[in-house]
């Protein structure tokens, strides 16, 4: 939002300023007062001021070419504006070369023939500087502002489509930049020691005919500001340049029938610079107050459309949860009595049809738990059980649900599609002599294992014989005291897909067509409110791929596990 004030600022274009209302208000309207001051201007004795008047009005415009460079160089930073920049270093230089004037013609006030000569070429050289800074910056405003520059004519666009033009002109732009400075920096250090032909005529009419090559540029910018259509731009900034180059315009016109230092013409020139300067200052300053208070009314609205966001994604949480509660209210009696009626049956037929019922019935049992889990998850109202658990007995239980399931398919002579007709699972334990003891939900780990566990069957190999191994290892790298249990299960099949590797613990990302993409985002939240941590990778040695989850473990938990064990053997032996 920041990063382009034009667009903020800027409307339809149905909506534009006029141009010629533009013209006459910022343009007619202020030259009529400056034509005035520039009649009561030709009068060289009507305000003949000292030098320590001239240092007073060129101080001020010291300090308001560095207020405005300072502005400047802010905004462009603040919006990312390359317009704002270049103007922004054109008044830095502008105002060191002023800072020069000002100290040289304090300091050398009684030497009024080297001031006749020094004075005029300083001014000169900062002139130049800022009517060709103006020019170019204003010139090259497409480039300089916006790259896409909306408000351009459709010939201008295709102008600047080209990358390699892009790539140039703002190089070209900086050297330009670069060059005007140094030419007139030197031009204002040279003025120590040259006398420029030329730049005070006292027997013709135009007494400094150095102003006029300014006096051209200045009107460049005022040209190219219509011509670039920067007169449509809403922000106040824009027209405080239009209305200080209109003041620099009769500021040039005015100086340059300045007979001699100090004069009528020479004093009115000086203020009218100031002048510019400050108008442009408040112009900026209006404009931040333009911007702050459209961002004010943004923000409001977004806050407003936030909470409706936020009332909406309470509504549709509010709706799955009380849909994945209303459709597993059914599924469990159906399972049941599926499952009753499948072990008093006898028709082969019949059974596989069961199978069938069963298989869905389960299928969308687990999606409404996944989608439950979810919303708890989403509104951060997951909780755990946790108690002193042995790890151990959580892993043998999945495996033996997972075996069961396994070894009836194989009686049976099924081949499911998901699992091969020959699964074997094998469980290392390493450190065998030492129970693991974890603080968790008893039953959340065993939902992460049987995820992850059903994940590994899934993509195992289909065509040959598919294995799982489950590792459980001690990491005895301590942390905090404390130590670290990591479990890995590893398969033989396909491997992770590397388009989905970044984003698999995120939500709906699966490379399954039948999975939801919900179960490896369940268990990672499940880790992580354990404390642990979960990752994947693929075998580096094998095909297939390795999950893994860390928990942490503890001695004092141990030891009330072992406590835990011992109340519950006391109450056994006393029934």
């Amino acid at each position: 939002m920041t990063k382009h004030l034009d667009r903020i600022l800027s409307h339809d274009s149905s909506l534009f300023v006029p141009k010629y209302e533009t013209l006459i208000k910022y343009t007619l309207v202020p030259s009529i007062p400056l034509c005035i001051i520039a009649i009561i201007s030709a009068n060289s004795n009507t305000w003949v001021a000292s030098e320590i008047h001239h240092f007073y009005i060129e101080l001020i415009a010291v300090i308001f070419a560095a207020i405005l460079a300072f502005y400047y160089m802010s905004r462009a930073h603040t919006l990312s504006d390359k317009f704002s920049l270049f103007i922004g270093i054109g008044f830095l230089v502008n105002a060191g070369i002023d800072f020069l004037h000002v100290i040289i013609s304090f300091s050398f006030a009684d030497q009024p023939t080297f001031l006749k000569f020094f004075i005029p070429q300083t001014w000169f050289a900062g002139r130049i500087f800022l009517s060709a800074m103006l020019a170019i910056a204003i010139a090259g405003y497409p480039i300089l502002a916006n790259p896409d520059f909306p408000n351009s004519s459709s010939s201008e666009q295709r102008q600047h489509q080209g990358k390699n033009k892009k790539k140039t002109l703002p190089k070209l732009l900086l050297i330009s930049l670069v060059v005007l400075a140094l030419f007139s920096v030197l031009l204002a250090l040279s003025s120590f020691v040259f006398i420029f032909p030329g730049v005070v005529i006292d027997y013709f009419l135009i007494h400094r005919p150095y102003e006029i090559p300014s006096l051209i540029l200045f009107l460049i910018a005022l040209v190219y500001f219509y011509k670039r259509g920067l007169y449509k731009k809403k922000d106040i900034f824009y027209k405080g340049i239009l209305l200080a180059l209109v003041i620099d315009i009769f500021g040039q016109v005015i100086m340059a029938f300045s007979v001699t230092s100090f004069d009528t013409a020479h004093n009115v020139g000086h203020v009218l610079k100031d002048v510019a300067y400050f108008v442009n200052i408040i112009a900026l300053a209006l404009s931040s107050i333009q911007y702050n208070a459209i961002l004010r009314d943004r923000n409001a609205v977004i806050q407003t459309q936030f909470q409706k966001l936020k009332e909406s994604e309470k509504m549709k949480d509010e709706f799955i949860n009380v849909a994945a509660h209303e459709l597993r209210t059914p599924i469990q009696p159906i399972l049941g009595l599926t499952e009753i009626i499948h072990s008093e049956t006898t028709d082969p037929r019949q059974l596989d049809y069961l199978d069938v019922v069963i298989r869905n019935a389960r299928r969308l049992k687990r999606l409404t738990d996944n989608v439950l889990d979810v919303t708890k998850i989403e509104s951060k109202s997951l909780k755990l059980n946790k108690e002193p658990i042995n790890l151990n007995i959580i892993i043998a239980e999945v495996l033996k649900e997972y075996t069961n399931k396994i070894h009836h398919r194989n009686i049976r002579g099924e081949r499911d599609q998901q699992y091969p007709g020959e699964v074997k699972i094998s469980y290392e334990l390493k450190h065998k002599d030492d129970d693991i003891i974890v603080e968790a939900d008893k039953n959340r780990l065993a939902q992460v294992m049987s995820n992850l566990l059903s994940n590994a069957l899934k993509f195992s190999e289909k065509e040959h014989e598919a294995r799982i191994s489950i590792i459980v290892e001690k990491n005895y790298l301590e942390e905090a005291g404390n130590q670290t249990i990591v479990v890995s299960i590893r398969d033989y099949g396909e491997g992770i897909n590397p388009a989905i590797f970044p984003n698999m613990f995120s939500k709906f990302v699966s490379s399954s067509y039948s999975g939801t993409g919900l179960g490896l985002y369940i268990c990672k939240n499940i880790i992580q409110a354990h404390g642990g941590k979960i990752w994947a990778e693929n075998n580096r040695n094998s095909r297939g791929a390795t999950f893994y989850f860390m928990l942490p473990i503890s001695a004092d938990k141990h030891l009330e596990y072992e406590e835990q064990e011992n109340e519950q053997e006391i109450r056994h032996a006393t029934r």
